[in-house]
């Protein structure tokens, strides 16, 4: 029974860390992003540490190290550009998944033409295409506002599932008082 009371816990523990999240995105959001990008920053400058520390444990083993060492070199700087420039890296990474977007978009309305395909089939790629291509395009050029606007709609997602795990944990508390 005690696994079940746990469990409950638990999901009101995840409920209302979903609702801070939801809340914070919602209100906040360009600081939520720049609060995820240094976030992953820190944590990718502490995997360049880790494998860094790693390559010259190989090098006083006399074990192949130089890769090792290249890529935790990379880590690093990636770790640091992301964690000290962080609106700057940001841009940069959404302007990067807004230009694959267009290439694919592109890629995928040129195939349209090029391959025999039913009628939905081809109505389906042509539609995902366009939406595609607008998807990138907006991401292009307005890449900081553009994540921004992703936050906010995790943030409705996290509220939504947040109110939905509270009310979970409360049914299921309940439940457990009437089998007790």
């Amino acid at each position: 029974m005690s696994d079940l009371t746990n469990s409950w816990r638990m999901l009101a523990l995840n409920g209302v860390i979903a609702l801070l999240y939801g809340f914070l995105a919602l209100f906040v959001p360009e600081a939520t992003v720049v609060a995820i990008a240094m976030y992953f920053g820190i944590v990718i400058l502490l995997i360049g540490v880790v494998m860094l520390i790693e390559a010259i444990g190989n090098i006083r083993k006399n074990l192949p190290w130089l890769s090792g060492m290249i890529w935790a070199i990379i880590t690093l700087i990636i770790g640091g550009m992301i964690t000290f420039n962080t609106e700057e890296t940001l841009s940069v990474f959404v302007i990067i998944i807004g230009s694959w977007a267009i290439i694919i978009a592109i890629l995928q309305l040129y195939m349209v033409t090029q391959v025999d395909l039913s009628k939905n089939r081809k109505n389906s790629m042509i539609f995902n295409g366009i939406l595609m291509l607008l998807f990138g395009i907006i991401l292009f050029f307005n890449p900081f506002q553009s994540a921004a606007f992703l936050v906010v709609l995790s943030g409705i997602i996290a509220v939504v599932m947040g109110i939905l795990l509270i009310v979970l944990a409360f049914n299921l508390k309940n439940l457990i008082k009437e089998i007790e």
